[in-house]
């Protein structure tokens, strides 16, 4: 799909390199660059994981020989990735000014740990630094009050998703103005994406902004029930309309005497049967339901190897593995995963000139200028894909029915999802809609949703019908389960995929109950991942005339994010790290410590010269670090830790979201959009995704209100007044 294009990679960060794995995956040649000695990670399941199918070139970037090796690479490049500070890039001569006088059709992604354009890009992009300073330990779920450690890396799984896109995006810009330039994101943009359901503001309407937390324990279960011999269930009935005694297990629950009526009751019901017994009876009704599982163990689920979302790799380290698969279906397959490459292998190959397609005609004013989307989508794991094409400039139309987005009664989720967009409000189970549609898809160059494959089929959306209408547009589409398994046609929620993958045990400390895991990530990952095959697929219809077809799921990403293990010969799990039964990091050196002030200190000291240098501070015994850090002051203690050379950072804690929207330098770097809406009023949301250097990120229209855009969009294409005012007597459009 994207052989036309050359990568090269320069990190060991898992953002950079998920980031090349994805672009690898879609087709281009990616050429990891590598240490003397090699990556340390070599040999691990997130090494074998993240670099499937990349050529490897073993360099000495602190040599001039090393440089002058990289700049010939440079030369046949398309796209650098990487993740050097600025004042790192400027020291090897990559920073975008020398990079753009050197290599004027090259893109550059640097992904760095705060913003490129922020105060505090120099500092560590360690993971759990970077959410410390963002804010984000404020909202995970603990056994505990105060700060909580996510163990699900947020920042750079979404860092990873925004990188490929915001690469994909310039390389479209660059089809039409011939050049190249940056493309820049950071963990802490990732988090901002994924807290974007949860965290915004407004001046008025049905969705007040959210108090600060109370200072205690949050271990939610939301539908999360202990069943007989253990095992965890977690359903998901968003209306809250289903009744448990609908089901014959609960029948016989019933007659043994248990009551229902009371929140306790109920988890003590669930405890009588075991979980294969609910499970059936929940899926007979088509209500959302799946296990808890332990991380990894989802690599073995029927429909996850079905879909190819688990696939063998003959690792040249490891042996015949079983390994988390990028969550991508085209019409045509995906060539199969090559596995991660000995250190030097194919870096000596030929690196022919690129062939990618170049324009001539200027930048455009925003990088999607021109750019036109239908996105049939509701929800969340979607829609916020397009919403995403919208803040880069593209013309995104959303199709609702005539009452709305049934998303829109969770007024936050709404807005994060709508956010850019234009509405018209039609109803497509009205044969009279169907000319209206037909124009839609003609005017189309991409088109998006993900309803259940049989019901869109009936709206003639499914592939077929748009082709019948658009040979050529960029389809995409997001299910729950994927389209080759047993279950493509069943619900599926963020919380169930949370649960399968893993994430809701080691969210909550080892030895915990699991959490419910309320910033919904895999609905935000799946919608990242279908903006990353949107866009590829875009760059591929303008750059060759082709519309292609791609999908992905809530099943797939789940998949995807099981990329730190994988299945070992044997039939065992590769071993990886987890969270603390107190939720509070890693081990001493990972980790956050409360002080005597009640503010806390997060720490990331991963060398051993940087651990000695901590034990200094610290008073030299590992087991005497939380009693030292105690009896100092979060000041005193950040302030030997910075001293002695310690990664570390303050944690932002209370009332989190509101020192984000608070702050002044958020706003001037475009960190936070303000637009007006006629329900909410001032709409504050998070901002920039990027940072595109030359070309800006333009906020210009919060979530629409219901066919806010209708008639706009009728006249653009082609009805008269006389045609609007007939459809809208027969109810057709809103």
């Amino acid at each position: 799909m994207l052989s036309d294009l050359r990568i090269v990679e320069i990190g060991e960060g898992q953002a950079v390199q998920v980031a090349g794995l994805m672009l690898s995956a879609l087709g281009a040649q990616v050429l990891k660059v590598e240490r003397p000695g090699g990556d340390p990670s070599r040999g691990l399941a997130r090494f074998a994981n993240w670099n499937r199918g990349k050529r490897s070139l073993e360099l000495d970037l602190a040599t001039p020989e090393g440089l002058a090796e990289l700049e010939q690479r440079l030369a046949g490049a398309d796209v650098l990735l990487h993740q050097f500070t600025p004042s790192r890039a400027r020291a090897l001569g990559l920073d975008d000014a020398a990079l753009a006088a050197r290599f004027p059709r090259l893109v550059t992604c640097g992904i760095t740990g705060s913003p490129y354009n922020h105060p505090d890009v120099e500092r560590s992009d360690d993971e759990l630094l970077v959410a410390a300073r963002f804010g984000a330990l404020y909202e995970n779920d603990g056994h505990r009050a105060g700060p909580i450690v996510w163990r699900f890396n947020a920042g750079s799984w979404s860092a990873a998703h925004l990188a490929a896109a915001g690469i994909l995006a310039r390389l479209v810009a660059r089809l039409q103005s011939g050049r190249g330039g940056a493309a820049h994101t950071s963990l802490f943009q990732g988090h901002m994406v994924m807290l974007s359901l949860i965290w915004a503001r407004n001046s008025k309407g049905p969705m007040p902004n959210n108090p600060p937390h109370p200072f205690k324990a949050r271990a939610i279960s939301m539908q999360l029930f202990q069943c007989q011999g253990g095992d965890w269930l977690q359903i998901m009935d968003p209306p809250r309309q289903y009744d448990y005694a609908n089901m014959p297990t609960m029948w016989e629950v019933l007659a043994e005497g248990a009551d229902i009526s009371t929140e306790e009751g109920v988890i003590d019901a669930f405890k009588r049967r075991p979980l294969e017994r609910w499970l059936a009876d929940l899926r007979a009704d088509d209500i959302a339901a799946e296990p808890a599982y332990p991380l990894g163990e989802m690599l073995r689920h029927e429909d996850v190897v079905a879909n190819g979302y688990a696939v063998e790799v003959d690792d040249p380290l490891l042996g015949r593995t079983v390994q988390p698969n990028v969550p991508f279906h085209l019409e045509a397959d995906l060539t199969k995963p090559k596995p991660a490459p000995r250190l030097g292998e194919g870096g000596d190959a030929e690196w022919t000139p690129p062939t990618a397609q170049v324009g001539s005609n200027g930048q455009p004013p925003e990088l999607l200028a021109g750019v036109r989307v239908v996105d049939f989508g509701m929800f969340l794991a979607g829609p916020m894909g397009p919403s995403m094409m919208g803040d880069m400039g593209a013309d995104v139309i959303k199709v609702e029915a005539l009452t709305g987005d049934r998303i829109r009664f969770m007024h936050r989720y709404y807005q994060a999802a709508s956010r850019s967009k234009r509405s018209i409000a039609l109803d497509l189970n009205n044969p009279g809609a169907q000319p209206i549609l037909e124009r839609l898809l003609k005017w189309a160059e991409a088109v998006h949703h993900n309803m259940r494959f049989k019901g869109a089929a009936k709206l003639g959306l499914s592939e077929e019908g748009i082709r019948q209408h658009n040979p050529d547009v960029a389809f995409n589409y997001v299910s729950a389960y994927g389209q080759r398994g047993q279950r493509g046609n069943w619900p599926g929620y963020d919380s169930i995929f949370n649960a399968i993958a893993g994430w809701e045990f080691e969210n909550a400390g080892e030895g915990n109950k699991p959490v419910f895991n309320r910033p919904g990530t895999m609905d935000v990952s799946s919608a990242q991942s279908a903006l990353v095959e949107l866009m590829a697929s875009l760059y591929v219809r303008r750059a060759h005339g082709k519309g292609h077809t791609t999908q992905t799921s809530l099943l797939g990403i789940s998949a995807f994010t099981q990329g730190e293990t994988l299945i070992l010969p044997d039939g065992s799990l590769a071993e990886t790290h987890h969270l603390t039964s107190d939720q509070t990091g890693f081990g001493p050196y990972h980790r956050i410590y409360e002080c005597q002030d009640g503010h806390w200190v997060a720490v990331a000291a991963h060398t051993d010269a940087r651990r000695a240098a901590m034990r200094q501070v610290m008073g030299g015994e590992e087991n005497g670090f939380e009693a030292n850090a105690a009896a100092r002051t979060s000041d005193d203690l950040f302030a030997a830790l910075e001293a002695a050379g310690v990664p570390c950072d303050r944690v932002t804690f209370e009332a989190a979201e509101e020192q984000f929207f608070a702050n002044p330098l958020h706003r001037e770097l475009n960190l936070i959009s303000v637009l007006e809406q006629p329900l909410y009023g001032t709409v504050e949301q998070f901002g920039a995704f990027w940072c595109f250097g030359d070309v800006p990120i333009v906020f210009r229209q919060a979530a629409p209100a219901i066919g806010q855009h209708t008639d706009e969009i009728m006249r653009e294409l082609g009805f008269s007044e006389a045609e609007i005012a007939a459809y809208r007597e027969q109810k057709i459009i809103g």
